[in-house]
């Protein structure tokens, strides 16, 4: 059997969440806890900047603005070397409805009778922005239906035609954790020419992902749940040959294409020194809203999972994912998830059939009894699949698992 490094080093991966000495966490899919290796980085932000380490000129300091400064340029390396993409194709960014706003309403060109495809497992954040896409243009919404808490391919394939202009999916789906074949869905969508918007933040971090392989055009992400990152950062990829077709209505004088900033030039004018268009790569969409001390912590939480590897992330999550199955199961639970290992990872839902008893637990998980640790979950439901929500990450231990066991056959 092959060695996994996690496995060989869980006590020290552990240490690194104070909070898990205190809870039995298994809600990464909510938010995740702190860990220590991003809180050192984001506080060594504020440090240097009380030092007075945050001057730009006649260059940029180590604690200046998050774009000048070499964080900046070493996450995008490290996340576009994650994903298998090139570095020109990635840009930090903050959280995927912000991203999104941008894609859907300035880098897109919509025409009446355009259509998008969705389904009903995706997270409203997307979707509630299409709303009003369809609303102003006239663009119709085309929702997938779900089949016992999974998307069908030929379902999606009969909805995606010559008329469709984008295929917006959930690589993990937040309500009950299918994960889509997106290399499949690539396929459907490319053979009838539409592009495909993948929101990857239930599965970055918790499952390799390599978009070359997956043809995927644009995906976006945040640092904070699975990535076990700080809130506000993550990073926006796009295909270099989408990003080559699209002229966006959006501008950002900080990535205009020039030799160099004019600030200290005695001819520096407003207009003709900023006559440039935007840099030829995914910095020219930066809405830089990602601030030092989140660039700092992210950065510091590339370089954890560089030490701890993400193929091994990814089959301890798995591995996880499918005892807590075994376990619900065992009690007589309902798990909602897919059980197929390739349509899930450690996301999963389940029910005890009942909706009020569902509720009691997971109100008693947050205090458990005397001398229990509480028990961190979520209770989700969209499509009329979900209830409870277990997320079983690297981290965790199927002691973590039977504690949760041991007290839902209490409740039943």
């Amino acid at each position: 059997m092959k060695q996994n490094y996690i496995d060989d080093h869980i006590d020290d991966i552990r240490s690194e969440f104070n909070l898990l000495d205190h809870w039995v966490y298994l809600n990464a899919g909510d938010q995740m806890i702190p860990g220590n290796y991003w809180l050192k980085a984001a506080r060594q932000f504020y440090d240097l900047v009380e030092a007075g380490r945050m001057e730009d000129i006649p260059v940029a300091d180590v604690a200046s603005h998050p774009f000048l400064i070499a964080s900046w340029d070493e996450c995008i390396t490290r996340a576009a070397r994650m994903i298998n993409a090139d570095k020109d194709e990635v840009t930090n960014s903050y959280r995927p409805s912000i991203v999104a706003n941008l894609i859907l309403y300035n880098m897109l060109e919509w025409e009446a009778g355009d259509n998008v495809v969705f389904t009903d497992l995706s997270y409203p954040s997307l979707v509630y922005i299409m709303q009003d896409i369809s609303r102003r243009y006239g663009v119709e919404l085309r929702m997938v239906r779900h089949v016992n808490g999974e998307i069908l391919m030929e379902d999606m394939e009969k909805l995606i035609d010559e008329k469709t202009k984008l295929v917006m999916i959930d690589r993990t789906t937040a309500f009950c954790g299918f994960t889509f074949d997106v290399k499949e869905v690539c396929r459907m969508a490319h053979a009838k020419g539409a592009l495909v918007l993948d929101d990857a933040i239930q599965a970055f971090g918790a499952i390799n992902i390599d978009v070359k392989d997956d043809d995927v055009d644009m995906m976006i992400t945040g640092a904070y749940k699975w990535q076990c990152g700080p809130e506000g950062a993550g990073f926006f990829y796009i295909k270099r040959s989408v990003m080559d077709s699209i002229d966006a209505r959006f501008r950002n004088y900080i990535w205009a294409d020039i030799p160099g900033i004019p600030f200290a030039d005695p001819n520096h004018d407003t207009l003709s020194s900023w006559d440039y268009p935007p840099v030829k790569n995914a910095n020219q969409f930066s809405q830089d809203v990602t601030i030092g001390p989140a660039l700092f912590g992210w950065n510091a939480t590339l370089k954890f999972y560089e030490k701890i590897g993400i193929h091994n992330v990814e089959d301890r999550v798995r591995r996880m994912g499918t005892y807590a199955i075994d376990r619900l199961q065992e009690i007589g639970m309902k798990v909602t998830s897919p059980t197929d290992p390739k349509k899930r990872h450690g996301m999963i839902t389940y029910t005890s059939g009942d909706y009020d008893k569902d509720l009691a637990f997971f109100q008693r998980t947050a205090a458990p009894g005397r001398c229990m640790r509480p028990i961190k979950i979520s209770m989700r439901a969209l499509g009329g699949v979900g209830n409870l929500r277990v997320c079983t990450h690297f981290f965790n231990t199927e002691e973590d698992i039977d504690y949760l066991i041991d007290l839902q056959k209490q409740m039943l």
